[in-house]
Order: C-alpha cells, then sequence, then structure tokens
C-alpha cells in the first residue's frame, strides 16, 4: 500500500505511452522489435514507423531506467522493513532522490506522444481513447474490489480490520494502525483524483485533431507535483507502521513482497511472448 502511492501515478503519468508499449517485456527486446510490434498494433505505414523509430527507441531505453528504479526503491523499503528501526531521513532522503529522477522523464514523454498521435489514424486514436476509458473505469472500482461482496465503498475502520486480520495484528495494535490507515485512505483517493486527472487528459487529447503539448505537460508536472509535496508523509508512515508492527509481523511483509516482486518479474517475461 505504500510503495504503491508512488508507483501508481507514476504509471499514470506515462498511460498513453504504456498502452503502446504494453506487453513488449521480453528480455532486453532491441528498440526496432518495439517498433514494429507497434506499428504493427497500431496499422502504422513505413514512413508512419520510421518516423516514430526514434522516439520508441528513447522512450523505451526510459521505461527499463523507469523499471530499474522501481526495483530499486522496492528494495530499499525491504531492507527498511527488515531492520530493528527505519532511518526516517534516510527514507525520505531515498524516496525524494527516486522521485527527482522522474521529472525529466516527462517531456521526453509528452514529445513521445505528440508523435505518436501525429501518425495515428482517427480510428486508432478513438480505439486507444476506448482502452483508456475502460482503464479508468476500472481504477474507480479498486476499491470497492478490495471489499468483493459489496458495492458499497469501505470505511477505513473496515480496511484496517482486514489488514489488521492478514497480518494478525494485537486490539492494541489494530487501534494504533487505524489513524495511519485513514490517513493513508484521504491521501489515496486524493492520488486517485490526480491519476484520473492525467487519463482523462489523455483520452481528450487522444480525441482531438492535434495533441496540446503545453497543456499536457502542464497535467503531467502536477501529478508528478502531487507526489512529491507528499513524499515526506509516506517516511513518516513508513517509520510509523514499522514502530507498530513485531519483527515476526515485518518478516511476513517481507516475505510477501519478495514473492509479489518475484510474481511480476516473471508475469514481465511472459508478455512479450503471449503479445508478439
Amino acid at each position: 500500500m505504500l510503495s504503491k502511492l508512488f508507483w501508481k501515478i507514476s504509471a499514470a503519468m506515462f498511460i498513453g505511452l504504456g498502452i503502446l508499449l504494453t506487453g513488449c517485456a521480453k528480455d532486453d527486446p532491441s528498440s526496432e522489435e518495439v517498433n514494429a510490434v507497434i506499428a504493427e498494433r497500431l496499422d502504422l505505414t513505413e514512413e508512419q514507423a520510421a518516423r516514430v523509430q526514434p522516439v520508441t527507441a528513447q522512450i523505451w531505453a526510459e521505461r527499463k531506467s523507469f523499471r530499474t528504479l522501481h526495483i530499486d526503491l522496492y528494495d530499499q523499503i525491504l531492507v527498511q522493513l527488515k531492520n530493528e528501526s527505519v532511518d526516517q531521513e534516510e527514507l525520505q532522503n531515498m524516496l525524494y532522490s527516486s522521485w527527482n529522477q522522474m521529472e525529466p522523464m516527462i517531456p521526453k514523454a509528452v514529445n513521445a506522444f505528440s508523435e505518436y498521435h501525429a501518425v495515428l489514424s482517427e480510428e486508432k486514436r478513438n480505439e486507444l481513447s476506448e482502452k483508456l476509458e475502460n482503464r479508468r473505469e476500472r481504477i474507480t472500482q479498486g476499491r470497492r474490489g478490495f471489499w468483493r461482496f459489496s458495492d458499497e465503498e469501505p470505511t477505513a475502520e473496515e480496511i484496517n480490520g482486514k489488514i489488521a486480520d492478514r497480518l494478525d495484528l494485537t486490539p492494541e495494535q489494530e487501534t494504533e494502525m487505524l489513524p495511519l490507515t485513514e490517513k493513508l485512505l484521504i491521501e489515496r483517493e486524493e492520488i486517485q483524483q490526480v491519476r484520473l486527472s492525467i487519463i482523462d487528459e489523455v483520452i481528450v487529447q487522444l480525441n482531438n485533431e492535434s495533441a496540446d503539448t503545453t497543456r499536457l505537460e502542464s497535467n503531467l508536472r502536477s501529478g508528478w507535483d502531487a507526489i512529491h509535496q507528499r513524499i515526506p508523509l509516506a517516511a513518516e508512515t513508513i517509520a510509523s507502521v514499522h514502530a507498530i508492527l513485531t519483527e515476526e509481523q515485518r518478516a511476513e511483509i517481507v516475505e510477501k513482497m519478495e514473492r509479489r516482486k518475484d510474481r511480476r518479474e516473471k508475469r514481465r517475461q511472459r508478455r512479450w511472448h503471449h503479445w508478439y
């Protein structure tokens, strides 16, 4: 829940390009291979494919850097959970350092989106827009998915109770955890609105005849800044949760996070073969 605060919004920042690059996850395929698949998927002519090849190469390189950044941050949070206490200042500085590396990617993403937009047919742009609208719907339904058998939004108390069950918290720990859960739930709602704003902007851009790069970049920078402002809160929350949990409970979380990391890597390796 804590590390996802960053990566959901960063994924949203590159959502338009992500749709184009989804599935290209073979072990180090070349940018030419990636561009060939994109060209086929988007019905590009040879001339159009050649036009976007430099952009594809740049974004593909950034995608690898982004994945490395994600893994490194994930590993650092695991290290903090394994330690007897959290160095909050060190963690905060690490989060700032990681997130600051995202900022230079914004103009590159905007330029790439503009180039792809210029070569896409109206039919293909409408198709991508529809996919984004479907993804947007899944995002808005996400929290209900946490509460499988109800159409109502779960309360902070209900979510905290479920966390307590999963982590086998004592009643005292559950009580200590509730203010943190309430705070994170509020932040989650605000971050989700930022994500939806970015997706809505990309949908609007896809439905227009040409891309408004100034407006798109402004929207992405607002999203980047929303996370940047919340970094101290994230570090503080991780330290607070660490202090509440026992060593055994933290070890259980570490084990689950490591399994999730392994599953994510295996899925990444399979996608290219299933698609290409």
